[in-house]
């Protein structure tokens, strides 16, 4: 069945004093392009990212955000700017004639005095790490796969309406015939037959129906080689809508080309 391209996944992890949340959102596009944002120090990650996004998924917009958070962070001092601070400051009031009236809230909100410690990137963290990865784009496989699921009986309820079409096309071509050999000479006939035949067209619409039809069902289909075959269904019913002369086969042409349009934007919703 086909696989859509939206969807949203999450999943968590603890490791000791440090959690972990991964994020992967996926979003319509026409070839597969993948985004990933890291905290400070795990870009050497979003490679290997990439490479298991690329490995999953064949299309789509696809986002990965990775957040930590430090239950216990660790806060270091810088003294030795702490004191660069408060010796410029002292000299600048100096200088101003102004009252020296520092105090430590002033200080410690100056920038670079106090700073919350990074966490490195151990072996154990890029373990747990490439553990999340796989929970969560498993969870965004699903809900592809839901949405393809979804998508696939659309396409064939809309495959139906055109191949009941079809069927009336050729019925009212029959009526059309005997009608028109009633009324025309053997000479007019034989040109009226040759300049509306849309035999070999209906046969085409029919064979790409199957087609389509058993490339729903492919686990390989994809968006880009259904509307290929929507388009040549389309080409089919714009050449019959040439040739007919008559007010149903227009109207089931009207009907065809309607169902076509709507399949081709939903081959834009799957891989």
């Amino acid at each position: 069945m086909l696989t859509g391209m939206t969807g949203f996944a999450r999943a968590s992890c603890q490791v000791k004093d440090t959690h972990f949340n991964l994020e992967v959102r996926s979003l319509n596009h026409r070839y597969l392009d993948c985004l990933v944002h890291s905290p400070d120090g795990f870009g050497e990650l979003e490679d290997f990212i990439k490479a298991q996004v690329r490995a999953r998924i064949n299309r789509g917009r696809i986002t990965v955000v990775l957040s930590i958070a430090n239950l216990h962070p660790k806060v270091s001092v810088d003294y030795a700017l702490g004191e660069n601070y408060v010796r410029k400051l002292k000299e600048l009031g100096h200088k101003l004639k102004l009252e020296d009236n520092l105090c430590l809230s002033q200080i410690i909100n100056l920038e670079g005095i106090l700073k919350l410690e990074k966490t490195p990137l151990t072996a154990e963290f890029i373990q747990a790490i490439k553990t999340l990865l796989d929970r969560t784009l498993e969870k965004l496989a699903a809900i592809r796969q839901k949405e393809g699921r979804a998508v696939s009986a659309d396409i064939i309820r809309r495959l139906e309406v055109i191949r009941k079409e079809v069927v009336r096309i050729q019925h009212a071509t029959k009526v059309i015939n005997a009608q028109k050999k009633n009324i025309l000479s053997h000479e007019e006939y034989s040109v009226f037959l040759k300049s509306t035949d849309i035999a070999e067209e209906l046969t085409r619409i029919s064979y790409h129906l199957k087609n389509f039809l058993t490339t729903v069902k492919k686990s390989t289909s994809s968006g880009k080689e259904l509307d290929f075959i929507a388009q040549e269904i389309q080409r089919e019913a714009n050449t019959i809508s040439a040739k007919a002369q008559n007010a149903a086969v227009s109207a089931s042409i009207v009907k065809i080309k309607s169902a076509i349009e709507q399949i081709r934007e939903q081959a834009q919703n799957v891989e």
